[in-house]
């Protein structure tokens, strides 16, 4: 009994004892809802439909298509020219001096298809290229939602649990003011205290259900995907870490960024050579005929070469820009060789980090925690402290379970960024 409290019996409405009641079944009926029609969702079940349905990954895709085509028709020979003409002088008394003429065409240029096919081939490499490190960074990206999911999955049941908790709590106070053991403002305190972490749950609820509907996402269906339930844990979502020149070195051999800036190499030197070859010598060959209605009439052949006088390769802009163009490229290569190896050093050290951070809470902790609850709860209920130290004790377990879900997630995170880093596909999560 707490000191100073009125003794006599206080009966409580029975509305307040009706509505407490059916709080606590509504609770434990979503949870037995929430159960019943969630789906279990596996990491290799999930990746499958993501790589097999994900509507942007088909869009991305398309990139590849368009660059197949454009190999194919840089293959393709320049049309030749046919023109045709008719001549009249009027003499209609005589009826001659009409004339009727044709002639075939065709430019011929020296080593520019051989280099468009060149160029074009060169541009399917890096779009292939820059397609690999889209799904190298959509792989993370979905591997990282299915871990956010896990971590609402855990933070939901430590909120529900918390709500549950709270509210046998404060159905038991009530009965102890029926009793006269405890005072009104302690009671009102209880209660509360109970309606504030039903928010708390609500809030876990939501974010549960957004991030259900964000692997619904990325696995291209929205139908029924607020019910997906993770099937992983995130315990089991990392592996030891081996030294930081290892994964330099794979990095260096595996990202497909790089690969992409190598390419951009590749085709700004393949561009080079197709301007060189547009600056060569193009031959325009032609071979046609004439008849004229004369006296006598005849018929004339004719064959022509015309070559353009290119004055205008005089100027050197046009290469000095080629040039630059290398070397923007080769540039951009060597920063990008620099920003793997920083990518990988610094997920290295916020993956060790996190690590490190999670073996900060061992079960004996949790244990611990749990227990000091325990005995804080007795002690408050046996009168011996204040419901604020209680709620104080209550507060600081909650915050704790938290806390460990939060140090695993950013461990298992770490690890997945770690591995983008490096260039490799994520593990997964079982």
């Amino acid at each position: 009994m707490q000191p100073g409290c009125n003794t006599k019996e206080i009966t409580l409405p029975r509305t307040i004892l009706k509505k407490m009641k059916k709080s606590i079944f509504f609770l434990f009926a979503i949870a037995a809802t929430f159960t019943a029609t969630a789906q279990e969702l596996t990491y290799d079940s999930y990746m499958q439909r993501v790589l097999e349905n994900n509507t942007a990954i088909v869009a991305e895709a398309m990139n590849i298509d368009i660059a197949q085509a454009a190999l194919k028709n840089s293959k393709v020979y320049n049309d030749p020219t046919l023109s045709v003409q008719y001549a009249n002088n009027e003499d209609w008394n005589t009826d001659l001096g009409q004339s009727i003429a044709a002639n075939l065409s065709r430019t011929f240029t020296l080593g520019v298809r051989r280099a468009g096919i060149r160029l074009a081939d060169k541009e399917l490499q890096a779009t292939t290229a820059v397609f690999n490190d889209y799904m190298r960074n959509f792989h993370a990206d979905a591997t990282l939602a299915y871990l956010r999911h896990i971590r609402a999955k855990e933070l939901q049941k430590i909120a529900a649990n918390r709500e549950s908790y709270m509210q046998q709590l404060a159905q038991s106070d009530s009965l102890r003011y029926t009793r006269g053991e405890i005072a009104k403002t302690v009671w009102i305190e209880s209660r509360l205290a109970a309606g504030l972490t039903r928010n708390g749950r609500l809030q876990a609820d939501a974010e549960l259900r957004n991030s259900a509907i964000e692997l619904g996402y990325y696995m291209g269906t929205l139908d029924g995907s607020e019910e997906i339930v993770a099937a992983g844990t995130l315990e089991s979502a990392t592996a030891p870490l081996e030294s930081p020149d290892k994964y330099i070195k794979q990095a260096l051999a595996n990202r497909a960024d790089l690969l992409v800036a190598v390419s951009r190499v590749d085709v700004a030197n393949a561009e080079k050579r197709l301007n060189s070859a547009r600056r060569r010598i193009e031959l325009d060959l032609s071979i046609g005929a004439e008849y004229n209605k004369a006296d006598p009439s005849f018929t004339k052949l004719m064959v022509g070469v015309a070559i353009p006088l290119r004055f205008s390769n005089l100027n050197s802009g046009a290469r000095a820009m080629d040039r630059a163009k290398v070397q923007q490229a080769e540039g951009e290569l060597a920063d990008t060789r620099m920003l793997v190896q920083s990518e990988v050093m610094q997920a290295y050290n916020n993956c060790r980090i996190a690590g490190k951070q999670k073996e900060t809470f061992t079960q004996g902790m949790m244990q611990e925690t749990a227990e000091l609850l325990q005995s804080k709860r007795k002690a408050y209920q046996m009168g011996e402290i204040s419901f604020v130290d209680f709620i104080e004790t209550e507060r600081s377990d909650n915050m704790m379970q938290e806390e460990y879900i939060n140090s695993l997630y950013n461990s298992a995170a770490s690890y997945v960024e770690l591995q983008r880093s490096i260039g490799i596909t994520a593990e997964s999560t079982r």
